[in-house]
């Protein structure tokens, strides 16, 4: 099928979650392998949880991302506004229509009243529901009671026998009996609508098909249900996709760790790596491929391959996709991406140079700036610990670091190559190994046990330097 018209909708009550951008992408690869819409629509009809600054984190987000949208809120389009607290007069007249047309009706309880119904069917053992206590009001006198009570609300009048079903693109026929559904709230007493009642007429106005969200929203699907029928609306398809699952198998959230977007863009992740590592969440292509860009992505994706179960968060699996997708990086972009992460007092020239060394070592792009960060310093932190290999003694270490001292002061060139042939001659005449001497080596020029290639890391710390650390490291270890 050719030009979906598709939406993300989320509600600006937080950070962008992770979660949210993986039902996003599916959006995004839909709507762009069939030359279709997607839509930006934010939902904001819950007033009391908004977030200052959460459009703004999902814009960022997304942009980070690399998903553009052809209509929103800063965008425009031919449905606008997109966002929903600015389109109340439309909810408000649907939510009337439906009371004229004997599908909804005025509601007049009171909270109190409300409270005490639910304690009662609670001590009964019941389901807390509302009762429709005001469902028979005849429509002339609830019209004329609606001046003099303004704090009424509209329900919908869900039918009391029979069944509701839809046949979901993910789960399948999944039927609802309607005795289990009560008359839910469509408007309520400030004249903003209710989810349930803002989600479908959007959906219906905005032409959106299919409807693709999150598995959260299948328990009020049934209820959505209702409004179309109640609007005599096609139901578009649904597609409810897994949740991403935390570790345990609920339902990833802050208790997993780091959800939001942002805290992913600070910790050094890709996007490229991120869409990739996402998209596998829920979905396969068939193969036993795994490696996609975003484009591959919008020729591969097809919402059948879906899986019904939830895809679990895997931060391992993630770490794996960060580094293959830095690999893949040209040194000159993988300094560019870095640029965030490093001093802006460091030297690009010699960030440049180190790039290469560190490509295949890294993971994520924060950890560069501790892997090169002895580049940019005069001293090391040299802990004992780390100059005497496991089964040597500090008297031994400093004869070889001297020895070593004294062959690289007339390495010339002073560059990789020569520098290894140097290091490997003082290993075989002193009868270390080799990779004792460089141990002891690696934390006398650079300070940490693991980094670049150490040869290499001489070669750009330079013969001045180099020596320097060997000498401050043999007395470090004078008794």
């Amino acid at each position: 099928m050719m030009g979906h018209r598709v939406r993300f909708a989320p509600s600006p009550t937080g950070a962008l979650h992770i979660g949210s951008v993986r039902t996003l992408l599916y959006n995004y690869f839909l709507a762009r392998q069939s030359q279709g819409t997607l839509i930006l629509r934010i939902e904001d009809t819950d007033q009391e949880r908004l977030v200052a600054g959460a459009i703004d984190s999902i814009y960022d987000g997304l942009h980070w991302f690399g998903v553009g949208w052809d209509e929103g809120p800063r965008e425009g389009g031919p449905h606008a506004p997109y966002v929903q607290s600015e389109r109340l007069p439309l909810y408000q007249k649907g939510a009337q229509e439906l009371v004229d047309n004997g599908a909804a009706y005025f509601c007049f309880c009171s909270k109190e009243r409300l409270e005490q119904m639910r304690a009662a069917q609670r001590a009964r053992g019941e389901i807390t529901r509302y009762d429709r206590h005001c469902r028979n009001i005849p429509p002339a006198e609830a019209a004329e009671r609606t001046k003099a009570e303004p704090d009424h609300v509209i329900r919908l009048k869900v039918p009391e026998d029979g069944t509701i079903a839809i046949d979901d693109l993910v789960y399948g026929h999944i039927e609802w009996p309607l005795s289990t559904i009560e008359d839910q709230i469509l408007l309520k007493s400030d004249g903003f609508p209710t989810y349930q009642l803002a989600v479908v007429i959007d959906d219906h106005l905005m032409g959106i098909d299919p409807v693709i969200r999150g598995e959260d929203w299948l328990p009020s699907t049934p209820k959505h249900l209702l409004v179309y029928r109640a609007f005599g609306w096609d139901v578009p398809p649904h597609a409810h996709v897994p949740n991403v699952l935390g570790p345990d198998g609920k339902k990833l959230s802050k208790r997993h760790g780091a959800t939001e977007v942002d805290e992913f863009r600070r910790e050094g992740y890709l996007p490229e790596a991120m869409v990739n590592f996402l998209a596998l969440i829920g979905w396969s292509p068939g193969t036993e491929e795994e490696v996609f860009s975003i484009d591959d992505l919008i020729q591969r994706f097809r919402i059948d391959q879906v899986q019904k179960a939830g895809g679990k968060w895997d931060r391992d699996r993630l770490n794996y996709f960060n580094g293959l997708w830095i690999r893949r990086l040209s040194d000159d972009e993988l300094c560019a991406r870095l640029e965030p992460f490093l001093p802006p007092a460091w030297d690009r020239t010699l960030v440049r140079a180190v790039v290469p060394l560190i490509k295949e070592r890294m993971t994520t792009l924060v950890e560069a700036s501790e892997l090169i960060a002895f580049l940019f310093t005069d001293t090391v932190e040299q802990d004992p610990a780390l100059l005497v290999p496991k089964k040597r003694e500090a008297l031994d270490v400093i004869t070889a670091l001297s020895r070593v001292t004294v062959l690289l002061r007339f390495v010339e060139p002073f560059a990789a190559a020569p520098i290894e042939q140097a290091i490997s001659a003082v290993a075989t005449e002193l009868g270390w190994t080799l990779r004792d001497l460089t141990i002891a080596i690696r934390a006398a020029v650079t300070g940490r046990k693991v980094g670049p290639p150490l040869y290499g890391s001489i070669e750009l710390l330079g013969k001045d330097r180099t020596l320097a650390r060997l000498d401050a490291a043999q007395e470090r270890l004078e008794p």
